[in-house]
């Protein structure tokens, strides 16, 4: 992906159910919403960071992903109502090559951080990020090409077929065994053949490194990016490489 250098000092945060992360180019912490002080700790560290805008990704909500052709503004609700179980405010976004859009539930924890700090912000979902990530490196590649990125106790799994986006799903696993399981459930059912077709995984981190030798005594495997710094401990670690592209001036 063509480095992308930002002349916004950005505060990033990620959102998660019971919790987020704030990072800025020169630090991360961890923030709980059951913390009394979760707001003015997060003020405390934008103010500290000097950040002109505040990026939220959301992982607090499994998305569902529409054909931008077929999309309609008043059924988000629909879109949503089969795989989130709280639908409070619904967004959407938009791909950077307009081909789908991505519809998401935000949490409104975090308005009174965002009102406080007198800045502008954007919501996004993190699978619109994924989506551009590897559109933007899979152009004119031939066949099937599946994808995984680990997330702290789940996967996500992207398929494209000639260049064309066709499936996203995420999984809850304990163990490679489940892994290996879901992985293969969704390869088959694609048609994928063992043989000649190439799983890539997002990112290589050691503490995912079972599950990539599990994967790779039935199947060819890759990598996109590699860190072995300590932003491991994100619970979506691809995200460290990702943006990179984004929160370095």
């Amino acid at each position: 992906m063509q480095k992308i250098k930002s002349k916004i000092n950005k505060t990033f945060i990620y959102q998660f159910e019971s919790f987020f992360h704030l990072k800025s180019i020169n630090d991360v912490i961890r923030v709980d919403f059951d913390d009394d002080k979760f707001v003015s700790k997060s003020l405390v560290f934008i103010l500290n960071s000097s950040s002109e805008f505040i990026e939220i990704i959301n992982f607090n909500s499994r998305p569902s992903v529409v054909p931008s052709i077929y999309f309609d503004e008043d059924l988000k609700y629909k879109y949503l109502i089969t795989n989130t179980v709280s639908l409070k405010t619904i967004l959407s976004d938009t791909s950077y090559d307009k081909k789908i859009k991505v519809v998401y539930s935000i949490s409104d924890k975090l308005n009174e951080i965002l009102e406080k700090s007198k800045l502008e912000y954007s919501h996004n979902n993190y699978f619109t990020y994924l989506y551009d990530f590897i559109e933007n490196r899979n152009a004119e590649t031939y066949g099937f090409s599946f994808f995984v990125n680990f997330n702290y106790k789940s996967f996500d799994i992207i398929i494209f077929n000639n260049d064309e986006f066709i499936f996203f799903n995420s999984f809850n696993v304990n163990d490679e065994n489940e892994f290996l399981y879901y992985l293969f459930f969704v390869l088959k059912n694609y048609e994928g053949s063992n043989k000649k077709d190439k799983i890539t995984f997002l990112g290589k981190f050691e503490r995912f490194e079972n599950y990539y030798n599990i994967a790779s005594k039935y199947s060819e495997i890759d990598f996109i990016g590699y860190n072995n710094n300590s932003s491991e401990s994100h619970e979506s670690p691809f995200f460290s490489i990702i943006n990179e592209n984004y929160i370095r001036d």
